[in-house]
């Protein structure tokens, strides 16, 4: 990562350890030798410089000449301008890519090709580099920029922003620059320096492919828990009346049934009353942030569970009274076991007392090291106390370590002793460590499969999984398909049956925050209305929304290891098949799922929100590049028409 971009990304503070340096990839080559071009069949965009003079004397588009493509791209693409005809005195091509946020700009002449990447969004950026001479009007930064010489006869351009984040540029189809530092992108455009001579060509057409897949039902994998994640009360004490029925009509359609409690752990008090008392929250490590988290709001709970939810309860810090002192009387992490159990049975008791249940699910500790023996006694007290006061339909989850290597550890340190791994219902890890894979997904595949083998014959739960590398905290689509990559992988490589994104809803006052760590945020500039922080929503939703409770995962498998597949159905022939087409090509899917009678057809990529259509019942189906697609007759979560007015 160049300067700029570690100012850029400076200060970012982590839940998890901060990650590995990512490697970059091979310097580019000092002279590239370009290899001849094979003239594509007929067909395109064509563009001619010069072209007719503007008859426009005032308010002239600055710069040069232009041709304006008018599509709008995907999320991922591959597009190649092929020149027919580059004469003169060295005119300048520019290739430039805008979208929301930034773009990048592809710049060739002179045997020379530079790819330089920009944001633009802020007035900030009006004090760090320039791309080139300052705009005027608009602020414009240089985040990241690479050139490459060439020698040969430069007939093609191809610019390809595919799946690991990634921008590539190939001259006459070999690859001769990248950038892992690019924003999402969605319209596009030449230039044309030149004071006399000829550039003549076209946009070749986007190709489409063909891809298949087939879902055995006899082949059963897991039985679906569900999804959801941790709905801080601060944040959903800030909705307005209306954006609390938004909020639970969202919980329904996005079948966010799981809830887990992130509760007061360092301010509760010894007497354990202030479980929900709201003055105790407490503000989150998120930048400039106000009291956002760690207490309770049972009412709450009360609701989820009337929607047909669960909760989950884990404490992170513990009370310094649960806490032992070493030698010097200085507080550890390690826990005094009695107090330990008896917060943990307090919570339930409480939580029965005021909801009318227990949490279905306890964790034994979230994202804290502990010595393997330490784990080793704590699942086993843990279990005896809540047996002891009456909780035994309550379930234990193993500690949820930061990072995958952590869970392969945890899930040994419990397996050493058989009568240790029994206490515990489900396996369970954070996967912080998948986002040192963002510009290699599949990279993941070998930790995903340790920590498989680690916790193998227990159902593993997802709880905690987001975006928090400093790197990576962007709205981008991009940004949020990488995750859904994961979700895929946790699904089909350690056949989660719940999977939780670390907020659903929290309150943060510096945005960046908000588009990474959570699905939702109240927005003030709404009438603090629960609004979608970024892409993240989306993405999740196409998991969320169509697979509920109770189906269980059946065996799909593609022709294509670029369309991710997965499939789901339940006792009642309610199915679900998700298409997630990680290319930078349009594919085309055959259908292979005998007996299955879809209704519904939703869509998401970069333009498209879950948009819902009715299904035609054809044999295939189109996947744009970096969409993703889900064929399904289950309907959406609604509320009843009391919970509607409650």
């Amino acid at each position: 990562m160049s300067e700029v971009s570690r100012r850029a990304f400076s200060g970012a503070l982590l839940s998890a350890p901060v990650l590995a340096p990512q490697e970059r990839p091979p310097a580019a080559a000092a002279v590239v030798e370009l290899p001849p071009w094979r003239t594509a069949p007929a067909g395109g965009d064509g563009f001619q410089f010069p072209g007719p003079p503007s008859p426009r004397t005032r308010w002239v588009v600055p710069g040069p000449p232009r041709k304006y493509f008018a599509e709008w791209l995907p999320a991922l693409f591959e597009r190649t301008i092929e020149l027919a005809e580059w004469n003169g005195k060295e005119p300048a091509l520019r290739w430039i890519f805008t979208g929301p946020h930034g773009g990048f700009t592809v710049e060739a002449g002179a045997g020379k090709v530079r790819l330089a990447v920009r944001y633009y969004d802020s007035p900030g950026l009006s004090k760090v580099p320039p791309v080139a001479p300052r705009p005027g009007r608009h602020p414009e930064g240089l985040f990241e920029e690479s050139s490459v010489s060439f020698r040969g006869d430069l007939k093609a351009i191809t610019v390809v922003a595919d799946h690991r984040l990634t921008v590539r540029v190939l001259l006459n189809g070999l690859e001769a620059l990248s950038s892992r530092a690019a924003p999402d992108v969605n319209r596009h455009q030449l230039a044309v320096d030149s004071e006399q001579g000829v550039l003549r060509g076209r946009l070749l057409p986007a190709m489409v492919q063909t891809a298949s897949v087939t879902v055995e039902e006899s082949v059963r994998f897991q039985e679906m828990l569900g999804w959801g994640g941790t709905t801080t009360p601060p944040a959903f004490g800030e909705l307005s009346p209306e954006g609390v029925r938004e909020w639970w009509r969202a919980i329904a359609e996005y079948n966010l049934l799981l809830h887990r409690e992130y509760p007061t752990g360092a301010l509760l008090n010894r007497e354990m009353t202030n479980w929900d008392r709201a003055s105790d929250a407490s503000p989150h490590y998120y930048g400039d942030n106000f009291p956002n988290c760690e207490t309770t709001n049972f009412e709450y709970m009360k609701r989820i569970r009337r929607l047909g939810g669960k909760v989950i309860f884990e404490f992170w810090e513990l009370p310094p009274w649960a806490k032992v002192r070493d030698s010097e009387g200085k507080l550890t992490q390690a826990p005094e076991m009695g107090a330990y159990v008896e917060a943990m049975v307090n919570y339930c008791r409480v939580s029965r007392e005021k909801t009318g249940a227990a949490p279905e699910i306890v964790g034994i500790q979230n994202e804290v090291e502990q010595p393997a023996e330490t784990w080793r006694r704590m699942a086993p007290a843990l279990r005896r106390g809540l047996d002891d006061a009456g909780f035994r339909a309550t379930k234990i989850h193993m500690h949820n370590p930061a990072m995958s290597s952590g869970g392969v550890a945890a899930g040994k340190a419990f397996r050493e002793d058989a009568a240790v791994w029994k206490t515990i219902d489900y396996a369970a890890s954070n996967l912080y460590d998948y986002q040192s894979h963002f510009y290699d997904p599949d990279g993941f595949d070998a930790a995903l499969s340790q920590l498989r083998d680690a916790t193998s014959g227990k159902p593993f739960l997802a709880v905690e999984l987001c975006v928090n590398n400093g790197s990576f905290q962007s709205p981008a689509y991009r940004v949020a398909f990488a995750m859904g990559q994961l979700y895929h992988k946790v699904l089909t490589h350690l056949d989660a049956c719940g999977v939780m994104y670390c907020w659903t809803l929290l309150n943060v006052v510096q945005p960046s925050y908000g588009w990474t760590r959570t699905l939702f945020v109240p927005d003030p500039e709404r009438g603090f209305r629960p609004t979608a922080s970024s892409h993240q929503l989306r993405v999740f939703g196409a998991f969320s929304r169509r697979v509920r409770a109770g189906m269980w995962r059946v065996r799909a498998a593609s022709g294509n290891p670029d369309i991710l597949s997965t499939a789901f159905r339940d006792a009642a022939g309610k199915r679900t098949l998700i298409l997630l087409n990680r290319s930078v090509r349009a594919q085309k899917v055959a259908l292979g799922w005998p007996g299955a009678r879809f209704t519904h057809l939703e869509t998401v990529d970069a333009q498209h929100e879950n948009s819902v259509e009715t299904w035609n019942g054809g044999a295939e189906v189109s996947v744009g590049p970096g969409a993703i697609v889900t064929l399904t007759n289950v309907e959406l979560g609604k509320l009843a028409e009391d919970a509607e007015r409650a």
